[in-house]
C-alpha cells in the first residue's frame, strides 16, 4: 500500500505528464484549505483568490520542482505564502504612495468580515489580522494544519528557532488581545472592559 508521499509523488508525476484529471485531484483537495490559508494571510477574500490562482499556475510551471519530500499540499502552501508575502509587500508599497503621511498613523486592518471561522469571533479575526505574515504563518500553520516547526522552518525559509519564534510571539499577542474574553460578558462588563 502506497504512503501519503508515494502517492503524492505518483499524483505529480501523473500531472506532469499532463493527465488533466491528476491535476483536479490536486487542486480539489488542497484549494479550500489553502483558500482560506491565503484569506487569513491577506484579509482580502478577492485578493486571496487572486494570490490562490497564481499559486496554481506557478505550482503548474515549477511541477518539475516537487521533488516528493513534503505533501503536494505543504508544497503548495509554501507557494502561497511567497506569493502572499510578495502581495503584502506591494501593498505596503502602494500604500505608503496614496496615503498621506498623518494618515499611515491609522491601524490598517484587512477586511476579514468573509472569512469563515469556526467561532465567527470578530476579536479573534482582528487580533489574527494584526500579526505579522510570518507570526500569523507560524501560528496557523503549527496550531492549524498541525505541521511540525522544521516543516515550518522550511516553508518560511528560516531557521527552526526563528519560527519557534514567530510562533511564541504570535500566541503572547492572541492572548493579550483575548484576555478576558472567555470569562462572562457580565463580569467584563462590571469592570468596565465592555461598552
Amino acid at each position: 500500500m502506497p504512503t501519503d508521499l508515494q502517492s503524492d509523488r505518483n499524483l505529480s508525476e501523473r500531472a506532469r505528464r499532463g493527465e488533466a484529471a491528476a491535476w483536479r485531484t490536486i487542486y480539489d483537495s488542497t484549494c479550500d484549505r489553502l483558500f482560506a490559508f491565503l484569506c487569513y494571510q491577506v484579509g482580502d477574500r478577492d485578493d486571496a483568490r487572486d494570490i490562490l490562482q497564481e499559486t496554481y499556475l506557478q505550482a503548474f510551471r515549477r511541477l518539475d520542482t516537487y521533488r516528493g519530500e513534503a505533501p503536494l499540499a505543504v508544497w503548495l502552501r509554501a507557494i502561497a505564502l511567497g506569493r502572499a508575502i510578495d502581495w503584502k509587500r506591494v501593498f505596503l508599497r502602494r500604500l505608503k504612495r496614496t496615503v498621506s503621511l498623518d494618515e499611515t498613523s491609522a491601524v490598517v486592518e484587512p477586511d476579514l468580515q468573509g472569512v469563515r471561522f469556526e467561532s465567527e469571533d470578530r476579536g479573534l479575526r482582528r487580533a489574527l489580522a494584526k500579526l505579522s505574515p510570518h507570526q500569523r504563518a507560524a501560528l496557523l500553520l503549527h496550531e492549524w494544519d498541525e505541521l511540525d516547526f522544521d516543516e515550518i522552518a522550511r516553508l518560511l525559509g528560516c531557521a527552526e528557532s526563528t519560527v519557534r519564534v514567530h510562533h511564541a510571539r504570535a500566541r503572547a499577542h492572541l492572548r493579550a488581545a483575548l484576555r478576558g474574553r472567555e470569562r462572562p460578558l457580565a463580569e467584563r462588563v462590571a469592570e468596565g472592559r465592555e461598552s
